[in-house]
């Protein structure tokens, strides 16, 4: 059932292992030259589920010093070995010490003997890629390795670059500091890198026989340690306060931090399984990163575009607000360009609901209507006696009274009703013009004899006749009212489609800009668009190699 087991756990390693290379391999194909082969070493450790705890810290701190005691063999030199690298890698296993380097191979040496010969040959010029101590004996086996990384106060950037890019290989940090030192501001920003990276960190806080408790006790030290990287907000996995000088030290927690370790590789398989998927997306991470510099100058020259372009009242930088400014803008001018069609379809309803509305004939009317058609029949006489004359008196006399009929009507029901309508129209549209205003103030139509007689048609004058008359009438003062009202409308719209025309060309030139910010903010969009297309697509090959697995 055991081996069953293991080879269950070594498939699944093996799986995990493909689903990085894959990674590398799309990497790769996007251009970028370092994070595959960070990958590709991930895959290679994977393979072996090997666990990698890496010692980091301050040169002073005493790491080197810590991992040969641990190791209980001398095999790591008082100062850094100075490589490109110079991250030194020691693993249980069969005796050796081997350089890699891109000139020379494949250096090996005796661990036992030629130690500092590693010193001399990085001197002598020669590029040195890694180093790589394996040794029998200690409580490491071939599957679980310490990492010796450079200090990170190093003046010397390579050895900052080092210690970084050897993270990635790294499932648990023993972060070493000096007793005097424990509060430096590196402390908190390399251990809360770490964290956020959800690396287990365990503190060592070394050298701790400076401590006098006559100016603090040991107690009150220890507090002070923990709230200084609670206040960073860091939660470190354990705390360990030890001294290689004083192996006897009342608070010396070498034991503690001894067994921590026997107890982490213990937990390898755990530990690796949690610590390379953690790994691998950070590596996406640090990969888009490297898609979004290569995308950088043409980022910038688009962002430096949305900065020399400026419209009024627009925050330029802000896609939503540029979005928002262009839509109101587009409205805004189709409602510009539409406007005096809208106008015109208005004012002619305006119009003709007033005329609907107007009411010119009354019973008077009709009264009047029918004594004025009687006059008009043939043979129409009035007397014996000096007939002709008062016959024509009459005659005028009731079409006298008719037009005065409707006058009155048109006056009180319809004409001060409409030049109100049409004096107010252009005020509706922000239109000053005193001159229209006269205009329409100054309309008269003219109720005439010969209206009244030109919709006198032939036929038995009925009461039904004399209504339609008046109707007639009524229809004909209200057609040359309309034809009127059209006229000033007419005016009216081509005041607007001028105001159109006036307002359009600042509006266009708005407008014009504003599609190009819209215009560089979608391509903005689409850089991040590519940007975040690539991520979902390597985390896609994650999620299916977790599956597999």
């Amino acid at each position: 059932m055991l081996n069953s087991q293991v080879l269950i756990r070594e498939t699944d390693f093996s799986r995990l292992a493909h689903t990085w290379e894959q990674l590398a391999d799309l990497m790769q194909k996007q251009g970028d030259k370092t994070t595959p082969a960070k990958l590709l070493q991930l895959a290679e450790k994977t393979k072996r589920s090997e666990l990698n705890i890496a010692f980091c810290g301050h040169f002073s701190a005493g790491k080197s010093t810590m991992i040969n005691t641990l190791l209980g063999v001398s095999l790591l030199p008082s100062n850094p070995i100075p490589t490109s690298a110079n991250v030194v890698k020691i693993r249980g296993g069969e005796k050796a010490a081997r350089v890699y380097t891109t000139g020379s191979g494949v250096i090996t040496f005796d661990p036992d003997t030629e130690m500092e010969k590693l010193k001399q040959f990085a001197v002598d010029g020669d590029t040195v890629e890694s180093v790589e101590v394996s040794y029998p004996g200690t409580f490491l086996d071939e599957f679980s390795s310490l990492l010796d990384t450079p200090g990170i106060d190093s003046t010397d950037a390579a050895h900052k670059i080092a210690t970084e890019s050897a993270l990635h290989l790294a499932d648990v940090v023993i972060y070493m500091m000096d007793y005097n030192h424990v509060q430096a501001e590196e402390n908190f920003n390399f251990t809360k890198t770490l964290k956020d990276r959800e690396k287990p960190v365990y503190l060592v806080v070394n050298m701790i026989d400076k401590h006098l408790d006559f100016e603090l006790d040991f107690e009150s030290y220890k507090e002070s340690v923990e709230e200084a990287f609670a206040t960073w907000n860091i939660k470190p996995d354990g705390i360990y306060y030890t001294s290689l000088a004083e192996p006897d030290h009342l608070e010396n927690q070498y034991d503690e931090l001894q067994k921590k370790l026997n107890q982490l590789i213990t937990d390898r398989e755990e530990l690796v399984a949690k610590s390379v998927r953690s790994a691998a997306e950070h590596l996406i991470d640090e990969h888009i990163q490297f898609l979004k510099t290569g995308q950088a100058n043409s980022r910038q020259d688009l962002e430096n575009r949305l900065d020399s372009l400026e419209v009024d009242g627009v925050e330029s930088r802000s896609a939503e607000a540029v979005a928002s400014a262009l839509r109101e803008a587009e409205n805004q001018a189709n409602v510009l360009a539409g406007r005096s069609i809208e106008a015109r379809k208005q004012m002619e309803m305006d119009l003709g609901r007033l005329l609907d509305n107007a009411r010119l004939t009354y019973y008077s009317t009709n009264e009047a209507a029918q004594s004025y058609l009687e006059s008009r029949k043939p043979g129409f006489k009035l007397g014996f006696l000096f007939a002709g004359k008062k016959t024509e008196e009459e005659r005028a006399r009731r079409e006298e009274a008719l037009l005065a009929e409707f006058r009155e009507k048109v006056a009180g029901n319809l004409d001060f009703h409409f030049k109100e309508l049409m004096g107010k129209q252009p005020q509706v549209y922000d239109i000053r013009d005193e001159e229209y205003h006269a205009l329409v103030h100054a309309t008269k139509i003219e109720i005439t004899s010969e209206f009244l007689a030109k919709h006198i048609k032939d036929g038995a004058q009925s009461r039904e006749y004399v209504m339609n008359y008046c109707n007639d009438i009524s229809g004909g003062i209200k057609l040359e009212y309309r034809r009127a009202g059209l006229a000033f409308i007419e005016q009216v719209v081509k005041r607007l489609e001028e105001q159109a025309k006036s307002e359009g060309s600042v509006q266009q030139e708005r407008l014009l800009a504003l599609r190009e910010l819209a215009e560089v903010h979608g391509k903005l969009a689409d850089l991040a668009a590519s940007e975040k297309t690539a991520k979902e697509r390597l985390q896609a090959i994650m999620r299916e190699g977790d599956q597999e697995s």
